[in-house]
């Protein structure tokens, strides 16, 4: 025996009481002085941790158990207080813990291995990353620990709360999930926790894929919702190990570690599937990060290195998007993809097709934007587009069936309407049509929708949708009906009749309609005439405007925003004016002399009036720098001749106006007075000389002048000036003085 020893020795020795008993615990006050000379002298440490191997090689061998006890204490308290040093000691206490692990006489006791947890757990919370990362030797014996400890807690001892408190100490450690050496451990600690929750709560030991996709997926991110308990409504201290464990597994925002244990979970469901098991643990996961449970579950279906059975994989997918788990920062359209292309590849699996079908209508339930159901479809129908493969085609078909089955607020565009509908059948054309939303469309893909429709082989869907349109559209319906079926329309078809008695009804006219009726007997069609007789009386026809400028404009004329725009109270009374008619206020119809027929015929020909030409009817007699020149230089006397510079549409006469501005202030610059040149506004109205607008006015009814009536203009009595370029300096003599166009 040792008479003397040295000081850390002492100390050790004396936190630990006489006698043999198993139950022994560390002396306080020896403890709290050892601890402070440990924290006061950092080289006294490892000589600590070596000694402690020692003593506790000996206790082993003498069945010290209650030795035992005080040095696992010990152990624990020097890692509490000593933590920025641990680097230093731990391997020695690592080492110790193995050699009560292995020895046959302690592992079995379960107080023993309690205090070796609770010491092992304060080293997996004080552990730096530098060393659970790069440290070899510790690498080492955490791993020969970790499997030690698992086989005692499972096989010796039996006890399953040792067993997840191991597990809950492993995900303590900091940068775990990043070394491939040891990150094993954290799928195996999920599994186990996954096992013993189950096994405590057999409701989630059910085979259960069960999805409700017969609901109208209307929901919306902002609606309130209840839902049964999940992982993360459990708060309680109290509460069992195995919600503990899972907790500590799926609450991090560590995306690592998280990774690892949601593919730990997928492997376990697909063993146990369970969707309730799936919803109770998302909702425990942050929800930034919840999107990472359907990445991986999409994974299983395109990885070929995975054995997930397909079906399992996407009906779990459906279970989570038909949930109330709320999930942000989800791909719908990359999802949607990588759907599509997995069914598309196993045509010959129906149950996969079917499956993938039904997972593609429930991404939709996820609602992050206004546009996704039509983007969703626009998707569809590029497929549709790009393939030629007539079995594909027939997939693709229902994929777009299904998901307007279960599609609730209409949300398609006509035009994605009118790109999908060459490869529905009748039936699905109505059903795809009760998806498109009532918003203005423009009067081309209108024209495209009757032309679709003048098409249809099945004469009851034909009437159907016909209606259907008119519901929706309403008087753009009937405008545009007007429009196309006047100029495109040369022989009787159905179509053609159904449209002029949806108009009959939408106008409530019965004297049209009974003339409908009549020239469907006698299978004849309306002309020009007769159609503007429905529209003279704005007492009974509300829309007669806008239809007698359709009916007497020239079609190649008429733009979109001529059939749809508001027009001007003036438009109309300027035009019967122009050619003559006279308003019976009595009987509502047109009266007029000889001309009135006369000048309609050349209003249809494109020779009308300038107001009802449109900008693209006008386009061609626009104004050219060389037409200003003499329109400028021109005497008032002859300002007829430019009338028809001057005359168009309100675009037109701007232009004239802001060129005339310009050449202004050109003429301006000549005189050294530059500061006032400023950029035209182009919102305010244009202005025009009066003598302009009345002459204009007093040419309106005649034809415009030919290329040859500039040509032969008297301008010799005006002192010309000579344009070098566009950019020279003018003399304007025209007045500043004008009114609003």
């Amino acid at each position: 025996m040792r008479i003397f020893s040295p000081k850390h020795q002492k100390l050790v020795n004396q936190c630990y009481p006489s006698g043999r008993t198993p139950d022994k615990k560390p002396k306080s006050s020896e403890t709290s002085y050892l601890l402070y000379y440990v924290s006061s002298r950092r080289s006294k440490l490892e000589k600590v941790s070596t000694y402690l191997v020692k003593r506790t090689n000996v206790d082993l061998n003498h069945r010290r158990v209650g030795n035992v006890a005080v040095t696992l204490e010990i152990m624990h308290d020097i890692v509490e207080h000593c933590k920025e040093n641990l680097n230093i000691f731990v391997k020695d206490f690592l080492n110790i813990t193995i050699k009560i692990l292995t020895n046959n006489n302690f592992n079995n006791d379960s107080s023993i291995i309690e205090l070796v947890e609770r010491t092992f757990a304060s080293i997996c919370r004080n552990v730096d990353g530098a060393m659970s990362g790069g440290d070899a030797e510790f690498i080492k014996l955490y791993s020969s620990f970790e499997k030690l400890y698992f086989d005692v807690a499972r096989e010796i001892l039996d006890n399953d709360d040792l067993l997840l408190k191991g597990c809950i100490d492993i995900s303590y450690t900091t940068d775990l999930a990043s070394n491939p050496q040891i990150n094993h451990f954290l799928p195996r600690s999920v599994i186990y926790a996954l096992e013993k929750f189950i096994e405590r709560n057999p409701r989630y030991s059910a085979l259960d894929l069960g999805t409700p996709t017969d609901q109208n997926i209307t929901k919306s991110l902002s609606k309130v919702q209840t839902r049964t308990a999940a992982l993360d409504d459990i708060y309680n201290t109290n509460a069992d190990l195995s919600v503990k464990t899972l907790q500590a597994y799926f609450t991090t925002t560590e995306t690592d570690k998280l990774t690892l244990a949601i593919k730990a979970l997928l492997d376990f469901l697909q063993r146990s599937p369970n969707k309730d098991l799936l919803q109770f643990i998302c909702n425990g996961i942050p929800v930034q990060l919840r999107y990472i449970v359907v990445v991986l579950l999409i994974r299983h279906l395109t990885d070929p290195g995975t054995k997930a059975d397909p079906i399992i994989s996407l009906r779990l997918i459906s279970s989570l998007l038909v949930s109330d788990v709320s999930i942000v920062g989800l791909s719908i359209m990359d999802m949607m993809r990588k759907i599509l292309k997995y069914q598309l590849d196993n045509l010959a699996n129906v149950n996969v097709v079917n499956q993938c079908r039904k997972t593609i209508a429930d991404l939709n339930n996820k609602i992050y934007y206004r546009g996704q159901t039509a983007d969703m479809l626009f998707e569809l129908e590029l497929k549709l587009q790009s393939t030629k493969d007539e079995s594909e085609r027939a997939v693709l078909i229902e994929d777009v069936d299904e998901l307007l089955t279960h599609m609730g607020k209409p949300c398609v565009g006509l035009e994605l309407f009118l790109n999908l509908a060459p490869f529905m059948d009748s039936n699905g054309k109505l059903k795809l049509f009760d998806a498109v939303d009532d918003r203005f469309s423009g009067g081309n893909l209108l024209s495209q929708l009757f032309g679709m429709i003048n098409g249809m082989e099945n004469a009851v869907d034909q009437k159907v949708l016909m209606h259907l349109v008119f519901q929706k559209y309403k008087s753009l319906a009937l405008l545009s009906g007007l429009n196309y079926f006047t100029e495109n329309v040369e022989e009787p078809t159905r179509a053609y009749y159904l449209y002029h008695w949806e108009a009959a009804t939408f106008l409530k006219m019965n004297n049209y309609k009974a003339q409908v009726d009549l020239r469907c007997k006698n299978q004849t069609l309306f002309n020009k005439d007769e159609l503007i007789g429905f529209y003279s009386d704005e007492k009974i026809n509300k829309y007669s405007q806008k239809g007698t400028q359709i009916l007497v404009s020239n079609p190649h004329n008429l733009s979109t925003s001529d059939l749809f725009s508001d027009l001007h109270p003036q438009r109309m009374n300027n035009f019967a004016e122009v050619n003559g008619y006279n308003r019976d206020s009595m009987n509502g119809t047109f009266s007029g002399n000889d001309s009135t027929r006369a000048s309609i015929t050349r209003s249809l020909n494109g020779n009308g009036p300038a107001d009802l030409l449109s900008w693209r009817g006008i386009k061609s007699s626009a104004p050219k720098v060389t037409d200003l020149k003499r329109a400028i230089s021109s005497p008032k006397k002859n300002i007829a001749a430019r009338s028809n510079t001057m005359r168009g549409s309100q675009s037109v006469k701007s232009k004239v106006t802001n060129i005339t501005f310009l050449l202004n202030e050109l003429r301006n610059n000549d005189d050294g007075n530059t500061s006032h040149i400023m950029q035209p506004d182009e919102d305010r109205p244009s202005v025009l000389d009066r003598n302009d607008v009345d002459t204009s006015s007093s040419t309106r009814v005649t034809p415009p002048p030919t290329r040859q009536d500039y040509s032969e203009a008297n301008l010799s009595n005006v002192d010309q000036e000579k344009f070098q370029d566009a950019q020279e300096e003018v003399d304007l003599t025209n007045s500043t003085n004008g009114i609003a166009a």
